[in-house]
């Protein structure tokens, strides 16, 4: 792989199922070089540590075939290998995203389901244009000349939730701190009356965590757990004021969808967020 290349989180779970399947298939890596044509130790470390600019899609179906892979994940594996070279719409501001930031709009794309926890903020897949302005304009890692493409890409990104075919399934948590018009009355009036038309389709789920809440798992810190039909690549997002991460391993994933169900039953039902949603929308206007 080139100095410059970073992998993306899809490529990073390929690799990690594919060292995950052999170890559990109970094949050492001299096994694999030996049954494998054109396979050697080297390069089956580069295939399993994410570190081949241009996995061959054949050389992952025979490791796949070897390993034993049930057809579907299979496939799933297979599509995330080919699409090295697949321009998404997100691609023309490439210059303005960067790579974790081009991941997330890629598997919000070919997600099932989003479960998200936000402290501060309402989740950016539900955000006016006015509100996303006014949050994006205040990052400390945004220059002012970023900000009309990234308030643009924030509200392409949206459009997963009202797809004609298979629309995201995105259950939200949100703090009761996320309400307040600190971004000013209009500006949040407007976004309050956003988040209570989303609430009623049927594909959002939103709850508040009121500010009396007990303690729960949120306290650590906003997250997103994007699901997918292989449970196994499942993956989290972590969020930071300069720096995001991702948690790959699929036993502290697993950790974080425990968390979130934590959450959910520390927060508000969902007709009551629903009617404090409102009450604070109509005492703003």
């Amino acid at each position: 792989m080139a100095a410059n290349e970073v992998p993306t989180v899809r490529h990073r779970r390929v690799a990690l199922e594919l060292r995950r399947m052999r170890e559990e298939a109970g094949l050492s890596a001299e096994d694999v070089a030996s049954r494998i044509p054109a396979m050697n130790l080297p390069k089956l470390s580069r295939y399993e540590n994410a570190r081949v600019a241009n996995p061959k899609p054949d050389v992952v179906e025979g490791l796949l075939d070897l390993y034993g892979c049930e057809p579907e994940l299979k496939t799933v594996l297979l599509e995330i290998t080919r699409e090295k070279n697949r321009r998404g719409w997100w691609q023309g501001y490439r210059d303005a995203l960067n790579p974790l930031y081009t991941d997330l709009i890629g598997l919000e794309a070919t997600a099932l389901s989003i479960k998200a926890y936000e402290a501060s903020y309402i989740p950016g897949l539900f955000q006016t244009r006015a509100y996303a302005e006014t949050i994006i304009a205040k990052s400390p890692t945004n220059s002012a000349s970023r900000v009309p493409a990234m308030v643009d890409v924030r509200i392409a990104r949206q459009a997963v939730l009202t797809r004609a075919e298979d629309p995201l399934k995105m259950w939200a948590v949100i703090h009761e701190s996320a309400l307040s018009p600190n971004v000013g009355e209009r500006v949040m009036a407007e976004q309050l009356d956003k988040l209570a038309g989303l609430s009623r389709h049927p594909n959002i789920q939103i709850q508040i965590m009121e500010a009396s809440a007990p303690p729960h798992p949120g306290m650590s810190g906003a997250f997103t757990l994007l699901e997918f039909p292989q449970r196994n690549l499942d993956i989290v997002l972590t969020s930071g004021m300069i720096t995001s991460d991702w948690v790959e391993e699929v036993e502290h994933v697993d950790i974080y969808r425990a968390g979130f169900n934590e959450i959910m039953a520390a927060a508000l039902n969902l007709d009551d967020s629903l009617g404090l949603i409102v009450e604070k929308r109509d005492t703003i206007k």
